[in-house]
């Protein structure tokens, strides 16, 4: 006979209201271990009217900082996957740009073919300022045949939380005292 341990964790309605109706949020709070990452809570704030739905996943073990450099040398390096935390931060010194965190950041799983391929399509952001527009268009025509034109860039993700790995032995990790 088959015993079920598990409990679905409870929901609790909260006063914030759903942005997409204006009914109120319920918040489902979970705590689990998994493997790499270790012990993380679970917040999820959803909205039965409209199926709204926000997770958010934190690390109960503060890590130490970290910063992964990761410098591409042959166009199979660009298949290279890359978690970045919701927390982390990526730059490419060579093209002066960089994908920072917002508030309301989710971990990604990408390549670094994908985190080319997100500057360049950000480009378009900056557009119509004519102070930057020729910068722009020196890291697009970088970036225009990424395949051929990458091999030489860096990638550097920067992470107070610990989290995030560049998924080669190619790539340097260097951590920090967090505190």
């Amino acid at each position: 006979m088959m015993t079920n341990d598990y409990e679905a964790p409870p929901e609790i309605e909260t006063s914030l209201e759903c942005p997409v109706c204006g009914k109120n949020l319920f918040l489902i709070y979970y705590t689990t271990t998994i493997p790499y990452e270790g012990r993380i809570i679970i917040n999820t704030y959803v909205c039965h009217n409209c199926m709204y739905k926000n997770p958010q996943v934190y690390s109960e073990d503060q890590q130490k900082k970290e910063k992964i450099t990761f410098r591409i040398s042959e166009p199979d390096d660009l298949n290279v996957l890359v978690y970045r935390s919701p927390r982390a931060s990526i730059k490419i010194p060579e093209l002066d740009a960089e994908i920072l965190p917002g508030d309301d950041a989710k971990g990604d799983l990408t390549t670094i073919e994908g985190i080319l391929l997100t500057i360049y399509d950000r480009l378009d952001l900056f557009l119509g300022d004519p102070e930057t527009e020729g910068k722009i268009n020196e890291i697009r025509e970088r970036l225009s045949n990424v395949k051929e034109r990458s091999i030489g860039l860096t990638v550097i993700v920067e992470d107070e939380s610990g989290m995030s790995r560049i998924l080669s032995p190619k790539s340097i990790t260097d951590f920090t005292d967090p505190s």
